[in-house]
């Protein structure tokens, strides 16, 4: 049987020789360009949720970006889903703070009224795991969406405060502050 010895500058010159041709064919480019390039008919249209964003929407407010935005109102959607659901009893009923959802806001509590209680809550949770994936999972685009659709839930919330205060059956909650303020945010994340 025939036995191959190799000796040490032998395989250096082995190795390096391997490695300058890995390393120059690593930069070299393709001669082949892929079919997409090649044939017109088969290139896609532009992504039109992408042109809207490079065209509207997506500003950011010093570090507030609508990335931020969509967390901000994930993060508000689960404080609104504990409190109403009565998991922040243990909480001063102050705002900004949590407490008995019934006596905060001023509801008596009836056999009627707590699967009342329950459907609101399933509401806020249902709208939390819609908001959350779309944050976690989506793109920019999708943030800047969060953002308008968080706009216009907060202009519903503002109108219901307002309808009530009208009436004058409101009381002082955090809900009173944040539809006036965030929906001037997420306009301004959503559509500037």
């Amino acid at each position: 049987s025939a036995s191959i010895t190799i000796n040490k500058p032998q395989m250096r010159a082995a190795l390096l020789l391997l490695a300058t041709h890995t390393a120059a064919a690593a930069t070299l480019q393709p001669t082949v360009k892929p079919a997409l390039a090649q044939n017109h008919k088969l290139q896609l249209a532009p992504d039109p949720v992408a042109t809207i964003v490079t065209l509207r929407g997506g500003a950011s407010l010093g570090p507030i970006t609508p990335t931020v935005g969509a967390w901000l109102q994930v993060v508000l959607e689960a404080y609104f889903l504990a409190l109403m659901s009565g998991n922040l009893k243990f909480l001063p009923a102050l705002p900004f703070m949590g407490g008995d959802p019934y006596a905060k806001y001023g509801w008596t509590e009836t056999a009627s009224t707590k699967p009342l209680q329950t459907q609101f809550a399933g509401a806020i949770g249902y709208l939390l795991s819609i908001t959350f994936a779309a944050t976690y999972w989506g793109d920019a685009a999708a943030h800047v969406n969060v953002c308008r659709g968080s706009m216009l839930a907060w202009l519903v919330c503002g109108g219901v405060f307002f309808g009530q205060l009208a009436k004058g059956t409101t009381k002082f909650t955090e809900g009173n502050v944040m539809c006036v303020v965030l929906p001037l945010l997420f306009a301004y994340l959503g559509f500037a």
